[in-house]
Order: C-alpha cells, then sequence, then structure tokens
C-alpha cells in the first residue's frame, strides 16, 4: 500500500481551520476546485461534472480535530483508499497551525495518479484558510 503524506502550515488559528476542516458538506470552499457537495448521512458526494466521487465519512474528531474518509466511486481503479486530515498547533507556537494530510491507497500505481490533484488541494486549502 503506497501513502502520500503533506505536513503543511496554514495561516489560520486552529479553531478557524478546524471550523472549516470539520464541515464536510463543505469540502469544496476548502479545495475550491472541487463541483458541488452533498451529504447524505456519513457518505459525501462531489461532483466534478464528468464524474462523481463518493467518500464514505469515517470519523469526525473535534478532540484529535481530525477528519477520516474513504473513497469508495471515484474514476480511479482503488482497491482501498483511506485518507486522514488533521489540524495541530503549530510547531514553533507562531500563530497559524499545521495540517497533516495522509492519503493511503491500493494498489501503489494510484498514489502516483492522485499525487499531482492533492498537491493543488494543498494549496488551496493554504489559501481557502489564509482568506486568499
Amino acid at each position: 500500500m503506497a501513502s502520500i503524506t503533506h505536513d503543511f502550515a496554514v495561516e489560520a488559528s486552529v479553531d478557524k481551520a478546524w471550523k472549516a476542516l470539520s464541515d464536510v458538506g463543505a469540502v469544496n470552499q476548502l479545495i475550491t476546485f472541487l463541483g458541488p457537495v452533498t451529504v447524505d448521512g456519513d457518505v459525501r458526494t462531489v461532483d466534478m461534472g464528468e464524474f462523481l466521487i463518493k467518500e464514505l465519512i469515517v470519523a469526525v474528531d473535534p478532540e484529535q480535530r481530525r477528519v477520516a474518509y474513504s473513497i469508495k466511486e471515484s474514476p480511479y481503479e482503488l482497491e482501498h483508499h483511506h485518507s486522514s486530515m488533521q489540524i495541530l498547533p503549530a510547531a514553533d507556537a507562531a500563530d497559524g497551525c499545521r495540517m497533516v494530510w495522509t492519503i493511503d491507497v491500493k494498489p501503489d500505481a494510484t498514489a502516483d495518479e492522485m499525487a499531482p490533484g492533492v498537491v493543488n488541494a494543498v494549496e488551496a486549502i493554504r489559501k481557502a484558510l489564509a482568506g486568499e
């Protein structure tokens, strides 16, 4: 199984970042290139125009400030997908915080396919939380 991990600084308070991340139905406000999002129970659907992505929301943990989800339907040929995003205080106690996003996928080659989109998503999250 392959993993993609990004640990990155965010120019927002822990509380602001967590409020945005924990609103699982508004992920397109953080990753602004995503299409419309709907949530039905614990299933989040992202309409990307040409295809849908359906995700199972596994956990929204306010104590750990962590959201976990698993892609169940997408254009990728996935045997397995699990992802978590967590908000942590900044390592140097400066203003802002960090986000750690870990994605585990199988088959391994899927990580290479997903990596460019994840990099773009990280930049979108940074900009959205910084108010850009």
